[in-house]
């Protein structure tokens, strides 16, 4: 399982190198909606076979697509409010509420143990995303991005919970129509409300198009399929610890792709997160 989550978050960091390129001609709405409509219809395509739809799995996806949906559009909202390093760390605060919703939905008893990881994983995202401590303030655009943690963390609580009693195949096929939909529906609003229109002319420039493909296939396409994948055999709260290797691995691409800093800060960060990965899966089988 650990092998497949490196994989899963190696693949979602590569996100920050093509998307900071894609977001120079195309808007966030755009990117979104293309992503899960592209992912959504490959998925569907090579999986027909496997995929059984009735109302039960269309609705149980659509929970888990809305909520992605959602988390995404939140998060991109507070960017225009809030600084990139707040959004970092706040987003990631999904692993904070993750333990609580499975005590209350689940009534799962949570250990010391996971509490202990929990924090040590989310002290070292705060100290890969905050540079300047003395520089942290707050505001709205910070209320959007804790929407967005909190989205996250039910997405991936219904995904555990989802995954038990439902075709893996079909879920992960609703979730990515439902998340592109959502995408186009802000989209319409970017167009028609903020005068946004995407330059659909840069689509048919050949190295954008590649990053597009590269964004919906190895972006969204393989790493959300092996998200569920993965959540069936592990709980939410271990899944949402493990999803923090994405900003080391981030982290990790921006120095030797992009030559950024890597001082002390960075590396106690990726120290803390690690430790915590690390204690909650010490001698225990998950």
């Amino acid at each position: 399982m650990f092998f497949i989550l490196v994989i899963i978050n190696l693949l979602w960091a590569s996100t920050f190198i093509f998307g900071k390129i894609l977001l120079e001609s195309f808007s966030v709405a755009f990117l979104i909606s293309v992503r899960f409509l592209f992912a959504g219809i490959i998925f569907s395509i090579i999986f027909r076979k496997k995929i059984n739809l009735n109302k039960r799995v269309i609705k149980n996806g659509s929970i888990i697509g809305a909520a992605n949906g959602l988390a995404m559009l939140f998060q991109v909202i507070g960017l225009q409010y809030t600084t990139a390093s707040n959004s970092g760390f706040i987003t990631a605060t999904y692993v904070l509420f993750l333990p609580f919703i499975e005590l209350f939905l689940w009534k799962k008893k949570i250990t010391a143990k996971v509490y202990l990881s929990v924090i040590m994983a989310f002290l070292g995202v705060i100290l890969l995303s905050v540079t300047d401590f003395n520089a942290i303030s707050f505001n709205k655009g910070d209320l959007w991005t804790l929407g967005c943690g909190f989205a996250f963390a039910f997405q991936i609580f219904f995904i555990s919970h989802y995954t038990r009693e439902e075709n893996i195949f079909s879920l992960v096929s609703v979730q990515f129509i439902v998340s592109g939909i959502m995408g186009l529906i802000y989209m319409m609003f970017e167009i028609f409300a903020l005068d946004i229109v995407p330059d659909l002319a840069a689509v048919m420039d050949p190295k954008l198009a590649f990053y597009l493909f590269f964004l919906a296939v190895f972006a969204t396409f393989v790493p959300f399929s092996l998200q569920f994948y993965v959540q069936k055999k592990i709980g939410p709260t271990i899944a949402a610890l493990g999803y923090l290797l994405e900003p080391v691995f981030t982290v990790i691409l921006a120095v030797l792709i992009l030559s950024e800093p890597f001082g002390i800060q960075t590396g106690a960060g990726i120290t803390l997160i690690l430790s915590g990965i690390i204690l909650v899966n010490y001698g225990k089988k998950n």
